[in-house]
């Protein structure tokens, strides 16, 4: 028997990465945990690294070291720990990821982990922000580089946001405050312009793949996507749900307002899909 030799970090640059550039709250998490699952791919054992959001100027740029604190917290406070070796595994890449550096840094950093899978990657939604410069570099990262970006409808996905927002940093702040943020140049606005990151992915001429929220947890849309990334089919579980939105829901007042605020991102999306617009999407205000 010959000791088994992870790959090196030139040895990925002729395999295929795969970036989820989100949206935020449009399904990424579920996503990433059927893609974590799949036996032909390797994903990141820390969902979003947010590793590009540094090297080119956007309004996440400074997302990855508050993540990475939120995420240590909860595994070093999950109950299992130290006694789990996974959270342990966890813990390490997570101290990984706030070292890379360079390309050769952030390939290594897969190659110490991948065994014979033919695709890896991850998921991180504020890539969603990221310019055509950022993701045509990117793209050179090895022969065969495809991403992914899922859209939900922008009230719903709003709405979720919000209550994750406040659920986790603003609960003092009433929703109709939060609300006031929906506004184009904000953060906050800048989560759910689908527009900005379907705009960038064209001028950057790299093979993408939009994928429907309402859409993503059927056996069709899930087969599509294996065949995209020349995977074989993985029956995925769509009773799992993660990362549902809890605390306080919005009302439908506050739907409708938000709706009239989403205005403008309704309408460019009504110019970039045409006749193909999702049908359950609110199109009328």
């Amino acid at each position: 028997m010959f000791p088994f030799r992870h790959p090196s970090a030139t040895d990925l640059r002729q395999r295929r990465l795969v970036i989820g550039l989100g949206a935020m709250k449009s399904g990424t998490t579920w996503l990433s945990d059927y893609l974590a699952t799949h036996p032909g791919f390797f994903h990141s054992p820390i969902k979003e690294m947010n590793i590009f959001n540094r090297r080119w100027p956007n309004p996440f740029d400074q997302d990855g070291p508050a993540f990475r604190l939120w995420r240590m917290e909860e595994i070093v406070l999950d109950p299992h720990y130290p006694r789990s070796g996974k959270l342990r595994m966890r813990l390490r890449a997570l101290a990984e990821i706030g070292r890379i550096e360079t390309d050769d840094d952030y390939l290594s950093y897969f190659a110490r982990r991948m065994r014979g899978q033919a695709a890896f990657g991850e998921i991180s939604p504020s890539y969603a922000a990221l310019p055509a410069d950022a993701l045509r570099q990117i793209a050179g990262l090895t022969a065969d580089v495809r991403f992914l970006f899922l859209m939900r409808d922008p009230v719903a996905r709003m709405a979720s946001n919000i209550q994750h927002l406040r659920r986790r940093l603003r609960a003092a702040d009433p929703v109709e405050r939060v609300m006031e943020e929906v506004t184009p140049g904000t953060p906050l606005w800048a989560r759910g312009d689908y527009g900005q990151t379907l705009h960038a992915l064209a001028g950057a001429g790299v093979r993408a793949k939009g994928l429907i929220y309402e859409d993503l947890f059927r056996e069709q849309t899930i087969r599509d996507l294996c065949a995209w990334l020349d995977l074989p089919f993985a029956p995925p579980d769509f009773a799992k749900r993660l990362n549902v939105a809890q605390g306080e829901g919005l009302t439908n007042t506050q739907l409708s307002q938000l709706r009239i605020r989403l205005e403008p991102v309704y309408q460019d999306l009504s110019r970039r899909f045409g006749a193909d617009r999702p049908k359950a999407w609110r199109w009328d205000g």
